[in-house]
């Protein structure tokens, strides 16, 4: 059994608010791992959760909304098992005290293939995210709602104290602005003049959807590539984000 919160977090974790639809769901020894890539290639990412009570397989998930539909109208409790046919595994059956669904899942080979990062895990700037800070940057970001873009630099502060700038609608010269700094990073061999552009859509969505997550890292490296980790316990998400070409 699975509480229906924490089946609606993760697959938001993945969904990032309608940015991927169709994944497959991988169970093994009670671990569900789900991998996937945005359509732009932008991004790519994995969810897992421990202790999700399905027997091993990998299912087609072709219709995250339509999911997120049935799921709304649940509460409490979940029981989920399948249904076969011929030995086939052609429906998820979600069921509380209540309701029962059936939700079709898709053939597997119809499923566009993840894709997955290659590098060294080393980065030039790194720093921690708590939940006050990611809750921070989705407020940041939705103050200017009309721009796509936000600026990663380093930043000395009053005191002295290096910090993590990011500028929201920082590549247009005259508009409107917001920037966040994040405190207590590190760097390695960072340039004094490096900046870095990413979709600040993206970057809100994904911390939007982790906002439950109270332990967070961000690592950025000088070839643009950040990685987004979040650690909330049973559930682990990860993100690969390439930078933006101006």
């Amino acid at each position: 059994m699975l509480f229906r919160s924490d089946l609606v977090s993760i697959i938001s974790k993945y969904y990032l608010n309608g940015m991927n639809e169709a994944v497959k769901w991988e169970i093994q020894d009670n671990k569900l791992t789900v991998k996937f890539t945005a359509p732009d290639r932008s991004m790519i990412g994995v969810v897992t959760h421990e202790g999700f009570e399905l027997e091993d397989s990998v299912i087609g998930i072709s219709n995250t909304t339509q999911l997120n539909k049935l799921l709304a109208i649940t509460n409490g409790y979940l029981n989920l098992e399948y249904f076969k046919q011929h030995k086939l595994i052609t429906k998820l059956i979600i069921a509380d005290n209540q309701f029962t669904l059936n939700y079709a899942l898709a053939d597997t080979m119809i499923i566009p293939k993840a894709g997955e990062y290659v590098g060294d895990g080393q980065y030039n700037i790194e720093a921690t995210l708590d939940n006050e800070s990611i809750n921070a940057i989705v407020r940041a970001k939705s103050a200017l709602a009309d721009t796509d873009t936000v600026v990663f630099k380093p930043f000395i502060n009053a005191d002295s104290e290096l910090q993590l700038e990011m500028l929201f609608g920082g590549n247009i010269e005259h508009s409107n602005k917001v920037s966040f700094y994040l405190p207590d990073i590190t760097t390695n061999n960072l340039p004094n003049e490096f900046k870095v552009h990413y979709n600040s859509n993206l970057i809100k969505e994904i911390m939007y959807c982790n906002k439950d997550v109270s332990n967070g890292t961000m690592g950025i490296n000088l070839d643009g590539v950040m990685r987004l980790y979040f650690d909330n316990g049973s559930t682990k998400s990860e993100y690969y984000l390439v930078a933006k070409e101006l």
